[in-house]
């Protein structure tokens, strides 16, 4: 698993997950996330995840804690390009309720409302 910030500077950091977010991968993938959120002291954050075939429940948990972080920031944590197995997974696991996907990066800017 790969995980880039594609916009460094950004007060809206985004992030491209390339790859799938297993236990082993997690928490490279959660503290990169929130050193880029830290670093800009964001309090959104755009996860675009069209090249992440999957996640296991390690990775639902590092997505958890992003979310929790960016709520407790007053702010709010949109992934995006979800599909396949990593939606099906992310929305029966009840996250798409409490964390709601966007299509595209573009509508995850829209929807925090850029």
């Amino acid at each position: 698993m790969d995980i880039t910030l594609t916009n460094p500077g950004s007060p809206v950091p985004e992030f491209t997950v390339e790859g799938a977010i297993d236990t082993l991968e997690a928490p490279k993938f959660q503290d990169a996330v929130l050193a880029g959120v830290a670093a800009v002291q964001a309090k959104n954050v755009v996860i675009d995840c069209s090249a992440m075939p999957y996640l296991t429940s390690t990775g639902l948990r590092a997505f958890m804690t992003i979310g929790k972080t960016m709520m407790a920031a007053g702010g709010r944590m949109v992934p995006c390009g979800l599909s396949g197995l990593a939606l099906e997974i992310f929305t029966s696991s009840g996250f798409a309720q409490v964390f709601p996907p966007a299509a595209t990066r573009d509508d995850a800017r829209r929807m925090l409302g850029g």
